[in-house]
């Protein structure tokens, strides 16, 4: 008896459910689209760039896209760079800044020594007994033929009895010319590390270059 009305009812249903879809699925999308025009450019930007880069597999993740630069190229948002505590590492000695820029100058190649910058980093985050251990930047010349020829630069770490090197880069061109047309090449020369820097892909880092006092290196002058 009871059948009949039943299936009615469960039909009624279905037909109303049928009847409804359309409608649910018409407004869900016009809610969509509202939510895309209240948007900013920028975010909608944005979103597409890390479609692209997700979908491409083009960098690591969580590297954003901003717009395009001025040759249509893809610009990174700019990533915040952690500045690294330097202990004290002035060689010892009557060390002078060099006649040039104020002594100051940068370091270049970075990238290619990215795996010992990022380990020298980590040993400096270590804690750092200044009695006990030591930390000094070293200048080596190595001639080329060019400008002067090259000054690499590299970092040692001292703790305990263990003494770690790493290699840095190089002394920015322009340095290591004015120094082969000032003086010769037995001038001695040291350096101490003023800022290092990274963003987590790139590096700055700036040393204070030094030389002998006035009167210890008079026989060096040109």
């Amino acid at each position: 008896m009871h059948d009949p009305l039943i299936q009615a009812l469960f039909m009624c249903v279905l037909v109303m459910a049928a009847v409804a879809a359309p409608s649910i699925s018409s407004s869900l999308e016009r809610t969509k689209q509202a939510k895309m025009r209240e948007c900013p450019v920028e975010t909608l930007q944005m979103a597409a760039n890390q479609a692209i880069v997700a979908k491409e597999g083009l960098d690591p993740p969580g590297l954003l896209w901003v717009g395009r630069d001025s040759a249509g190229l893809r610009r990174p948002a700019p990533a915040e760079w952690i500045e690294s505590a330097i202990p004290l590492n002035r060689p010892e000695g009557n060390w002078v800044a060099w006649r040039f820029r104020g002594g100051k100058a940068s370091v270049k190649g970075t990238q290619q020594h990215s795996g010992e910058i990022d380990a020298f980093i980590r040993a400096l985050e270590k804690p750092f007994d200044s009695l006990h251990g030591l930390m000094e930047i070293e200048l080596q010349r190595e001639p080329d033929g060019l400008h002067g020829g090259i000054i690499s630069v590299g970092a040692t770490v001292i703790s305990g009895n263990r003494a770690s090197h790493y290699s840095l880069g190089r002394l920015d061109s322009v340095a290591t010319s004015w120094l082969a047309s000032t003086y010769g090449s037995d001038l001695p020369i040291a350096a101490e590390l003023v800022r290092l820097a990274s963003n987590g892909r790139h590096y700055r880092i700036e040393i204070a270059c030094l030389m002998p006092s006035r009167g210890q290196r008079a026989q060096y002058a040109l």
